[in-house]
């Protein structure tokens, strides 16, 4: 089973990392929240301390169903999920698969939309060199994810973000590019959803195309849209508003 952390009292609240990160990068979001909600986070599988599981490629449906079996285990039949960017896909495909367990979702710099032909081509390429050479690949990606690469914050930033990274297997970096492609357009599923969602977006997110995000979705009553000046990673960025965006929707919605 993957390896999660069960903190706090109240109505259950799932947290979902990244790709390349681990249930280290909602430590703060976690004890914040705990102090009124009961909230989970979960090691996906081939990051932080889940172990590679037998799949070559793990979809985000595959996700989703190790997700479920983590709260069946703690015997958590209706939860609140976020997630940030891949999360956020294994979240959507917990709205799919699990739509009767879910009173509310929030996607946390994440989408919808599907990877469009260059970007799949992109995963692939990217699997190989990660493969080949994982520090390479990540003094490649992960200085994108940050609105200024260059500065003395985000550079230190970058250094956390590298040192979750390191505690992610050769093959859950591979089975997750490789399951990141062959993601599904979910906009329907929020569409008809139905129960309050939000959408944390990052004005300088170079991972997410905000602006077809907002065409596809913006006008329904039951999705918040909130946006933050930062890149891809906000819980660094601006952990303090993102967490205080999350408590605000929570308290009104909830």
């Amino acid at each position: 089973m993957l390896f999660y952390k069960d903190k706090g009292k109240g109505k259950s609240i799932v947290l979902l990392h990244g790709f390349l990160e681990n249930l280290k990068m909602w430590e703060h979001f976690q004890e914040k929240l705990s102090k009124n909600y009961r909230v989970i986070t979960i090691d996906l599988p081939g990051h932080g301390k889940s172990s590679d599981l037998s799949e070559e490629v793990y979809t985000m449906e595959y996700m989703a169903e190790k997700v479920n079996e983590v709260l069946e285990f703690l015997k958590i039949d209706n939860f609140i999920v976020i997630g940030h960017s891949m999360g956020g896909y294994v979240a959507l495909a917990l709205a799919d698969l699990y739509k009767s367990k879910i009173d509310g979702l929030g996607l946390f710099y994440s989408t919808t939309l599907p990877d469009n032909e260059e970007k799949k081509e992109q995963r692939l390429r990217a699997a190989e060199l990660a493969i080949k050479n994982p520090k390479d690949f990540f003094s490649l990606a992960i200085p994108n994810l940050f609105a200024n690469s260059n500065s003395i914050k985000s550079k230190i930033y970058i250094e956390i973000a590298t040192s979750w990274a390191n505690e992610t297997t050769l093959k859950g970096i591979s089975a997750s590019l490789k399951g990141m492609r062959l993601r599904k357009n979910r906009t329907s599923i929020i569409k008809k959803f139905h129960k309050p969602v939000f959408i944390l977006m990052g004005t300088y997110d170079k991972a997410i195309k905000n602006i077809d995000l907002k065409n596809n979705l913006e006008g329904l009553n039951h999705i918040s849209f909130y946006e933050l000046p930062t890149g891809h990673m906000g819980s660094l960025e601006a952990p303090n508003e993102s967490l205080e965006i999350i408590e605000t929707w929570l308290k009104t919605k909830f």
